[in-house]
């Protein structure tokens, strides 16, 4: 192995001879322990913050695979792109296959098992390299850690530099194929990576204004920090070196920058735009010094302890977010949160499981790795762990189906009950807390079984694709449901998710009534005139377009009645700034509920006529991120433990406010078939209320239909 030119001289700089191959830089191997490092400190104690260490790494990865592409053009070596595929992923591969291995068991013991379905996805995913992209076409947000988050969440960067390590060979491949004729094609590599960055720059910049959410995740978006590698490796070889008392300190510069990061700038929602030049140029300026004199940060990313860290930084970054999601589920921590000794408990078993893993898997496959073994024995190392991992996620899935929803046997009395035109002939549910039914009181045993099943919650939603207009899809979509015609009346239900969970009560009350019921949803929008904040400024362009389709709809459409359900933790815009603004939001106070009150009912008032009924249906509680971990404890279900205190989940929609404003409007609350005047319920009458922390399941909502039947009959006269 050649080690790295340096200067020894401080007075000027000194050009490197084109023939000069640069070795292997031991201090990249330092920085790209500390970044991996930096990652895991803050998932652990950092508080949702980003610590900017995902960028070092990316940056670093580039640097790396620009040097061993230029050793190659040195000694005009093909860039061998099947070895070279095989060599990488015969070191990546085995340890993350063990860790997803690790989290199949995971998911089939500790976490909840209506989890278990996306849970086996995402394994899959992140064995194939596109966890990032599933990420995306799941929605989720990178965020502080909880039961119900992702177990392999942070596979993402590793997908991401796995999607670069596969595609810049095959690039550099073709250049030299197409222009093997030609003199220069290493210069010409050079100007497409050159371009490729500063296109990624740009890409964003803009994507992160629009949607950080998917910035985050995106691919082209954080292309231009693996791209900014590549050329800084390619400068190392060709272009001059500065100084060496310069170097020196731009280099301790650089790793302030890099170590201070995560506490200077807000790395969840500004990367990876401009902000994320903050650790990348500190990383640059690193990897700069490591080729002046001694006195850089050099000594210290040679050290011994940063060396022994190096050996298991990667094996450790695999190992703590599952570990820490257990450890969450375990000790019931429903909120997410982790004190300093669970996190310390974390990182030691996480800590331990890298070492083993190094020591087991990573030390005996690096040989093989680094070419001690043929070709075919490196392929075999780098798609054998992937091939069994997809096999065995896809064929757990298929062995462990949903378990069904039937409802269990136990003793109800035998007579039915009619509220309004529903028929109610059990007493589940909403009817078990009926003080009209005093029947019901005492009527279900307390140890059968919960309805829906407990692992079948996920799945127990009534939304269905003609009612909702998706974010990727049309911006609005309108079903209809009941009578194709001969309907006596004609009503639209418009909202959110939390309007849709309601869809199959209105098909029943529609069907026994003889109405037609029309449904319009799209995440995260409700109608209101007012500026509802949102994540990005896509999803606000596309809420305001949906919230015009619906003053369309209801100004052209003569309409019995209008019912409206919207979520209660939307946040609301003063009205007077930008359609995205993320930093204006509304604080809780008399300002918000006269901005959301007036929105609604500016919106309500563009209805064709002013006489139709507004039917305004009260939110359903909020709770805690993995509260719903306690109906799998039967004990805890009897003891009715399964609660939380009203105050902390029951959050104000300000539909109570703006039905005071509108003359035909009318609030129906079904808090008190949830909630007592303490606490609010996860369990009403053996049937589990929420699917999530924040939706009814479909069962619990057909329990209140005779209810929501009534109301709405009262309304519309």
């Amino acid at each position: 192995m050649t080690t790295p030119t340096r200067v020894t001289a401080d007075s000027s700089p000194r050009r490197r001879p084109a023939s000069v191959e640069v070795g292997r830089i031991a201090e990249i191997d330092g920085l790209r322990a500390i970044a991996l490092t930096l990652v895991v400190v803050y998932h652990l104690f950092g508080h949702g913050r980003v610590s900017g260490g995902v960028d070092v790494f990316l940056f670093v990865s580039g640097v790396v695979i620009a040097l061993s592409l230029a050793r190659g053009f040195a000694h005009r070596r093909p860039v061998g792109v099947l070895s070279r595929w095989a060599r990488t992923f015969a070191r990546l591969a085995p340890p993350a296959a063990i860790v997803l291995l690790f989290v199949i068991v995971l998911s089939l013991t500790v976490l909840p098992p209506w989890s278990r379905a996306q849970n086996l996805t995402e394994v899959a995913s992140a064995a194939l390299y596109v966890e990032n992209w599933q990420l995306i076409a799941s929605q989720l947000a990178y965020g502080a850690p909880g039961p119900l988050t992702s177990p392999v969440q942070h596979f993402w960067s590793l997908s991401i530099q796995g999607q670069l390590f596969l595609l810049v060979p095959l690039v550099a491949a073709a250049v030299f194929w197409l222009w093997r004729s030609r003199r220069r094609p290493v210069a010409l590599l050079w100007w497409i990576v050159g371009a490729a960055t500063a296109a990624s720059f740009v890409y964003a910049v803009w994507l992160q204004a629009r949607a950080p959410q998917v910035a985050y995740f995106d691919t082209m978006a954080r292309f231009w920090e693996f791209g900014g590698g590549m050329l800084l490796g390619a400068a190392l070889v060709w272009a001059a070196v500065i100084p060496a008392r310069l170097g020196a300190v731009l280099g301790w510069v650089g790793l302030a920058a890099v170590l201070l990061s995560g506490v200077l700038v807000d790395g969840a929602a500004a990367y990876p735009g401009p902000a994320a030049l903050l650790p990348v140029m500190g990383a640059a300026l690193v990897v700069v010094s490591t080729q002046c004199a001694a006195a850089g940060p050099g000594m210290l990313l040679r050290s011994r302890p940063l060396r022994e860290l190096s050996r298991i930084s990667y094996s450790l970054y695999l190992w703590h977010w599952p570990v820490l999601i257990a450890f969450l589920a375990l000790a019931g921590a429903m909120d997410g949160v982790l004190d300093p000794t669970g996190a310390l408990i974390v990182l030691g078993v996480s800590t331990a499981l890298a070492f083993g893993t190094w020591w087991a898997v990573e030390r005996p496959l690096a040989a093989i790795a680094r070419g001690g073994g043929r070709t075919g024995a490196r392929t075999v190392a780098a798609v054998g762990p992937i091939a069994i991992v997809v096999a065995i996620a896809i064929g757990v899935s298929l062995a462990i189906p949903p378990a069904a929803q039937a409802a269990p046997e136990v003793a109800v009395p035998e007579t039915s009950a009619r509220v309004g035109q529903i028929v109610v002939d059990d007493c589940y549910g909403a009817a078990s807390v009926d003080p009209e039914r005093p029947e019901c009181a005492d009527a279900l045993d307390p140890d059968a079984p919960l309805i829906p099943a407990y692992e079948s919650l996920a799945g127990d939603d009534a939304n269905r694709d003609a009612c909702w207009a998706s974010q990727e899809g049309e911006v609005f979509e309108v079903c209809a449901l009941g009578p194709a015609d001969g309907y006596t009346r004609h009503l639209l239900a418009v909202g959110d998710s939390h309007n849709n969970v309601w869809i199959e009560v209105y098909e029943e009350i529609a069907q026994a009534r003889g109405w037609r019921i029309d449904v319009a949803g799209r995440p995260r929008c409700h109608w209101t005139a007012a500026d509802r904040a949102h994540p990005d400024l896509d999803t606000a362009a596309g809420c305001r377009t949906w919230n015009d389709h619906v003053d369309a709809y209801v100004a052209g459409t003569p309409l019995d009645g209008i019912i409206v359900v919207n979520s209660s933790r939307a946040g609301y815009l003063p009205g007077d700034g930008p359609l995205y603004d993320p930093d204006a939001v509304l604080a809780p106070g008399p300002e918000l509920d006269r901005v959301r009150a007036e929105g609604y009912a500016d919106a309500w008032a563009l209805r064709r006529d002013p006489s139709t009924p507004i039917i305004a249906i009260r939110d359903n509680p909020i709770f805690a991120l993995g509260a719903l971990g306690c109906v799998a404890d039967p004990e805890r279900v009897r003891a009715g433990s399964c609660a939380s205190p009203r105050e902390d989940v029951l959050l104000e929609d300000g539909l109570a406010d703006a039905v005071r404003l509108d003359p035909a409007a009318h609030l129906v609350d079904f808090t008190d078939f949830m909630c007592d005047d303490v606490e609010c319920h996860l369990v009403v009458g053996g049937v589990i209320v929420m699917r999530d922390h924040l939706h009814l399941t479909a069962t619990f909502a057909r329990t209140l239909a005779p209810y929501l039947d009534r109301e709405i009959a009262a309304a519309v006269g």
